[in-house]
C-alpha cells in the first residue's frame, strides 16, 4: 500500500514471482480489500494523504477482522523516533526506502512463513480433529467478538443448536467407527446446508452442533433449521434403533438483538431450550423463539 504508483512498482515487480500480491494506493482502499479478502501481509507506507501508515495500522489492528494481518512498513525514516512510532502502531517490520530487493524478499518469506505456521497452529486448536468443524475453544473465544459485531453493527445474531436424535443406540447398533462416520457425513451436510462463508458451525459435545449466525433473524434462523434438517433427512441414512428408521436430527434456536435484556448466554439457554422441545414434539424437527418471544414449532 503506496500512494506512489512508482514505489508500488518498484515492490510488486520484486514479488510477484515470490507471492500473489495486488496494489492498493490508499488506507481507504486497502480497508476495503481486508474487508473482502484478508491478505496473509501487508507492505505499507508510512507516509500517505488522508490516513498516514501508522494510523491505518492501528485501525486495522482495533478490527477482529483485520488484526492477525501483520504489516510491514516501507519507510524512508529508520530513525529511533520512527522505528518506535512503526511499534507503536502494531508493525510487526519494517523496510527502508529506497528498498533494497535481498532484504524486502527475505523478510517477506519470514514473516510469510510465520503466518502459515501460526495459522496452522490455530486450525489445530480451533478444529474439531473428527468432523473439521470448529469446537469449543473457538466458540469459547470467538463468541464474544461475534456478539460485540453485531452490538457495533445493530444487527440480530442467531444461534441454532442441532442433536442427532437417538445417537447413543446408532453407536450401540452399528459401532463408534460407523458412529464417527455417521457424525463427519452429518457435519459435511450441515455445513453445505448453511451457504454462507460467514455462518459457523461448532461441534459442542459428542453429538450435539451449535451454528452461529450473524446478521439473522428469527425468520433466517426458521430457515436455516429447516434447511438442515431436510438435508439431513434425505441422506436417508438407515438407524434400525430409531422409531423414525432414519439418521434425523433436531433443532432449537433463538436470536440476540442488540440493546435487549436478553445477553447471548441467555439466548444460547433459549436455543437449548427450545431443543429439547422439538425433542418432545417427535424429533426429526426444530422449533425456534419468534419475533415476539413466543415458541414456535416447525409448522407454524
Amino acid at each position: 500500500m503506496d500512494d506512489q504508483a512508482s514505489s508500488r512498482l518498484v515492490i510488486y515487480t520484486l514479488l510477484e514471482k515470490l507471492v500473489k500480491c495486488d496494489q492498493v494506493a490508499s488506507a481507504q482502499e486497502a480497508f476495503e480489500y481486508c474487508a473482502e479478502d484478508p491478505p496473509d501481509l501487508i507492505l505499507m507506507d508510512v507516509f500517505m494523504p488522508d490516513i498516514n501508515g501508522h494510523q491505518a495500522c492501528k485501525t486495522l489492528s482495533s478490527n477482529p477482522k483485520t488484526q492477525h494481518i501483520p504489516v510491514i512498513f516501507v519507510t524512508g525514516s529508520i530513525s529511533d523516533a520512527e522505528q518506535e512510532k512503526c511499534w507503536n502502531a502494531g508493525g510487526v517490520d519494517f523496510v527502508q526506502k529506497p528498498v533494497n530487493a535481498t532484504t524486502l524478499i527475505n523478510r517477506v518469506k519470514s514473516h510469510l512463513t510465520h503466518k502459515i505456521k501460526t495459522d496452522l497452529l490455530e486450525h489445530l486448536i480451533y478444529t474439531d480433529r473428527l468432523t473439521g468443524s470448529y469446537n469449543r475453544h473457538y466458540l469459547e473465544d470467538s463468541l464474544p467478538d461475534i456478539t460485540r459485531d453485531s452490538v457495533r453493527d445493530n444487527t440480530p445474531l442467531s444461534l441454532a443448536v442441532f442433536d442427532i436424535d437417538y445417537f447413543k443406540q446408532f453407536n450401540d447398533e452399528y459401532g463408534h467407527l460407523e458412529g464417527d462416520a455417521c457424525l463427519l457425513r452429518l457435519a459435511r451436510t450441515i455445513k453445505d446446508a448453511l451457504l454462507r462463508p460467514m455462518d459457523r458451525l461448532i461441534r459442542v459435545g459428542g453429538e450435539e452442533f451449535l451454528v452461529i449466525l450473524p446478521d439473522t433473524d428469527e425468520n433466517g434462523a426458521s430457515t436455516v433449521c429447516k434447511r438442515v434438517i431436510t438435508a439431513i433427512h434425505q441422506l436417508a441414512m438407515p438407524h434400525k434403533k430409531s422409531s423414525l428408521g432414519r439418521v434425523t436430527i433436531s433443532g432449537g434456536a433463538a436470536t440476540y438483538r442488540p440493546h435487549k435484556p436478553d445477553t447471548i448466554d441467555d439466548i444460547m439457554l433459549k436455543a437449548d431450550q427450545c431443543l429439547y422441545k422439538a425433542k418432545d414434539n417427535g424429533r426429526d424437527t426444530f422449533t425456534y423463539i419468534d419475533a415476539e418471544g413466543r415458541v414456535q414449532d416447525e409448522a407454524q
